[in-house]
């Protein structure tokens, strides 16, 4: 079991501290940024043993301006991670070099960092960055996410996103 621990704990680790190195050495080099939004992501009931746990997320982007866009994707956390939880709302604030964002822009990979606990009603902050720091549309570093459940968790996070329909009511 260690070694499976091992083998999910250090690339995680790896994509972490590149992408602070990445951000570190770009910083100069990179465009004003204004808002651009908010991005909200509602994840399904997840249930976490002890290593890490994958939950399902929709997302729905509301540009300051045009029409709303949305993504399906999956938030994989990967450290200590014990509990149940319902569905979990995040939100973050969108920066890009411009307020107009074209559809799919969001989608890609962010990595980072991601800490909770809930006993009934709960929070966690989620600290991600994009894993290609070269991107002209990020989200804001961390988010507050409201959970329901029995959970505590401290753990490396990655969030996926894809275009997809609008979500369900």
């Amino acid at each position: 079991m260690s070694h499976l621990f091992a083998r999910l704990l250090i690339p995680g680790a790896v994509a972490v501290s590149s992408v602070a190195i990445s951000a570190g050495a770009l910083a100069g080099a990179t465009m004003p940024q204004v808002s651009a939004g908010l991005l909200e992501c509602r994840g399904e009931f997840a249930t976490a043993y002890g290593f890490g746990s994958t939950r399902k997320v929709r997302c729905e982007f509301r540009p300051s301006v045009g029409m709303n866009h949305y993504y399906a994707g999956t938030l994989d956390r990967v450290g200590l991670d014990f509990g149940v939880s319902d569905q979990a709302s995040m939100l973050w604030a969108v920066l890009a070099t411009s307020p107009q964002v074209d559809p799919g822009a969001l989608a890609g990979t962010y990595v980072g960092l991601s800490t909770g606990f809930s006993l009934g009603p709960g929070f966690s902050a989620n600290m991600l960055a994009s894993q290609d720091a070269t991107r002209q549309v990020t989200l804001q570093p961390i988010s507050v996410s409201s959970d329901s459940g029995l959970s505590v968790s401290i753990t490396g996070a990655t969030l996926t996103l894809a275009p997809s329909g609008p979500i369900p009511q």
